[in-house]
């Protein structure tokens, strides 16, 4: 660890202190120099404040010279990560019209300003999305709803289809409840529906819904034969492909794939309803946030799925029955999203936490155009500041002036490994800094002026709650409302000095290399654009066989340390172990099989029954218990027995929970405990092995004997339905 020098570290009021107790000593003869009104004293606090002002800057040399030992050392401080999001653009109030806005876009939460990233058409549109959740089949009301619906079969069979009982396409009726998805709030952020368990055809269906008070039939003529843009945000499962050893790469995990269809007829054969739509651009929007863009049809094949028979509304593969007639009346068409059959077939994991239309990418930054850096001065080694930092080094452009004009310049890592005459360049993002060739690589001429368009930005701002980012000074905004359905994420602070000079001896040692389990460690902690909390490293330990010793595998598991809904067991989703999974592939060794992985967190349960010691409040008591065994359970400090956190490995112990709850303060003793790991069985030990860390779901804490496990233990749902079967919608019940 460097020592800094202080030079001197007095401040304003000391120096005029210290120089007023020098006045009777020098000038015995001014004896009143206590008012401020004095003109004596005012040239002294004069001279009191240059002086401050000096010290200061004299105190800033040992910065320069510490910024400088590491330029030296070739460590580069962590530039500032710039957070990313998603905002939807709606068209409430604007001409019934498809307005294009290009990528750039300027829009604003507050202060923090965000570029998006996407050229996106805003069509006067709203989204909503349904989809079929089955009725369980121990439902109390089934046999009635077989009942009432058996009319459905009587009119599938007067439309044509043979489906009478006996027959060979008989088919069995299950019934389904028309459901909204919900849209995330702050108290639930991330709402889950998942197409495989929680939809009865794992599809849901998109209503495209006509403004308040606009005819649909208007709207479907202005969106017809348009580029619509729908935002995907899938709920993260804390997992991501393992980096397996280089030359093995291309057994790459399977990725869920979304099938975009529209509605085109209502009275054709099952099947035939939907046809697919024109994909322009297909992220994978299963594994992360992405913008989906279709091409729509002209404006008569969009239908509203409005069938000829009432009683057939919403049954078998149409979109399901809306009851609200105030949507209703507004639908313009339906777009169905559903699994790929392959991945249907394979039960493929797909969670989706919020669909929407009009949407684009942003990320805070704020761009910056044809900057004039500096003239060329035809030396080696020459260096150039940019006026903004942290600089996102993918947006930089910079351009040197030659006879003919300008030409770009290349960026790369070192310029070491450049030939003497290539244009190129180094960036150090968070300095601002672009540097040029000496021995390697070109050098600007004399007298050519060099400018640069870049974009910058980062830091923790950027990380906006939903609905923070509305506003946007861009001209021809108006009418229009923007939003972030979703919170931002991604925006992480500067690597400062301090915490770089911290890090200066294991990176000295790694040299970015990740040989040893501190190696991972060391360098997992310095992952820029995520907050790691912690660091386990496994060797030779394989997710996927834990019980056996697998020979160069490697599994690194991160907890963030921030979490707004479970602080003390923090759950890293696919961006955030992305990520790191990212940052460790360019640093890990060719041979190594590499795995990032979050916490298994395994539900726990606790009733303790106490006896307060006299002289103290049985609440407050309480209280202190279910907070100290809140903490001790914690995957992150002060959990565990050594304060860093629960320890992999570590089982756990009913006398060991009972004697943390002994030593709470107030506890006279400890009457009774009763333990339970995923269900209501009360236990004395459970063992925890690989990746599993307790989470204290549910804890009661009484005066007396302890509570069943009963009373804390949380249910859990059932199955979802199999072979061919038609959906009915189940009718609401009459108010």
């Amino acid at each position: 660890m460097l020592q800094l020098p202080v030079l001197d570290d007095r401040g304003f009021e000391q120096l005029l202190a210290d120089a007023k107790r020098r006045i009777p000593i020098h000038t015995p003869e001014w004896t009143n120099f206590e008012g401020e009104s004095d003109p004596g004293i005012t040239v002294v606090e004069l001279f009191a404040f240059i002086a401050d002002n000096l010290l200061y800057r004299a105190n800033r040399v040992p910065e320069l010279n510490r910024l400088k030992f590491l330029q030296l050392m070739g460590l580069r401080l962590q530039p500032a990560a710039a957070a990313q999001g998603v905002i939807v653009i709606r068209n409430e109030r604007g001409p019934i019209e498809a307005r294009p806005f290009d990528r750039g876009l300027v829009a604003s939460a507050g202060s923090v300003d965000f570029l998006t990233r996407d050229g996106v058409t805003v069509l006067p549109l709203e989204g909503r999305v349904f989809y079929k959740r089955r009725i369980a089949d121990d439902d109390p009301q089934l046999d009635d709803y077989r009942a009432r619906h058996e009319a459905v079969r009587l009119a599938m069979e007067a439309a044509g289809d043979d489906v009478a009982p006996g027959s060979e396409n008989e088919l069995e009726l299950v019934f389904y409840e028309p459901m909204t998805m919900a849209s995330p709030v702050a108290g639930a952020p991330e709402p889950v529906v998942d197409l495989v368990s929680d939809t009865l055809d794992r599809t849901v269906y998109l209503a495209l819904l006509a403004p308040k008070d606009r005819d649909p039939e208007t709207i479907r003529q202005a969106i017809a034969n348009e580029v619509l843009s729908i935002g995907v945000a899938p709920a993260l499962a804390s997992s991501v492909p393992a980096l397996l050893p280089q030359g093995t790469r291309s057994a790459r995990e399977h990725v869920p794939q979304l099938v975009y269809e529209i509605l085109d007829r209502t009275d054709a054969p099952t099947g035939s309803r939907y046809s697919r739509l024109t994909v322009i651009q297909d992220p994978e929007v299963l594994t992360e946030v992405g913008i989906v863009q279709l091409q729509l049809p002209d404006g008569s094949r969009l239908q509203t799925g409005e069938a000829a028979d009432p009683l057939l509304q919403g049954v078998d593969d149409l979109p399901p029955r809306i009851d609200d007639d105030k949507i209703r009346e507004r639908l313009v068409t339906w777009i169905r999203m559903r699994l790929a059959p392959s991945d249907a077939a394979a039960s493929a994991a797909a969670r989706i936490s919020w669909v929407g239309v009009n949407a684009t990418r942003v990320v805070q930054a704020v761009p910056v155009s044809s900057e004039f850096v500096g003239t060329g001065t035809g030396e080696p080694d020459q260096s150039y500041a940019l006026a903004h930092r942290p600089v996102l080094p993918e947006s930089l452009r910079l351009a040197v002036e030659t006879d003919l004009g300008v030409e770009l310049w290349r960026m790369v890592d070192d310029l070491a490994v450049t030939r003497y005459d290539e244009h190129v360049f180094t960036l150090d993002p968070a300095a601002g800094l672009v540097t040029f060739g000496g021995p390697r690589g070109a050098r600007p001429e004399a007298n050519r002026r060099i400018f640069a368009s870049y974009e910058y930005g980062g830091g923790l701002e950027g990380n906006v709650a939903i609905g923070a980012i509305k506003t946007s000074t861009e001209p021809g905004v108006g009418g229009f409302t923007i939003e972030n359905p979703i919170a931002t994420w991604g925006g992480d602070l500067a690597e400062s000095v301090n915490e770089a000079e911290r890090t200066l001896p294991s990176v000295l040692r790694h040299r970015e290399r990740l040989v040893t389990e501190q190696d991972f460690r060391d360098v997992t902690l310095r992952t820029p654009g995520v907050d790691v909390g912690r660091v386990d490293v496994l060797s030779l330990f394989k997710p996927d066989a834990p019980s056996a010793d697998a020979a160069g595998v490697v599994t690194v598991m991160v907890v963030p340390r921030f979490d707004g809904l479970r602080p003390r067991w923090p759950t890293p989703d696919r961006l955030f172990l992305r990520t790191v999974c990212d940052y460790l592939d360019l640093r890990r060794l060719i041979t190594t099989e590499l795995y990032v992985r979050g916490p298994e967190y395994v539900d726990v349960y606790l009733t303790i029954g106490i006896t307060t010691q006299a002289g103290n409040f049985p609440d407050v008591v309480r209280q202190d218990v279910r907070n100290t065994m809140y903490a001790y359970l914690s995957s992150l400090p002060p959990g565990g027995a050594g304060g860093g956190g629960w320890e992999l490995g570590r089982g756990l112990l009913k006398k060991d929970l009972e004697a943390v709850a002994t030593r709470v303060p107030g506890v006279g003793f400890v009457r009774s405990i009763r333990l339970g790991v995923m269900s209501s069985e009360d236990i004395d030990t459970f063992s925890l092995s690989g990746l599993q860390l307790p989470v204290l779901r549910g804890i009661s804490v009484v005066e007396g004997e302890a509570e069943p496990l009963d009373s804390v233990v949380v249910g859990g749902a059932g199955p979802g339905p199999e072979g061919r079967q038609v959906p009915v919608p189940v009718a609401p019940e009459a108010c």
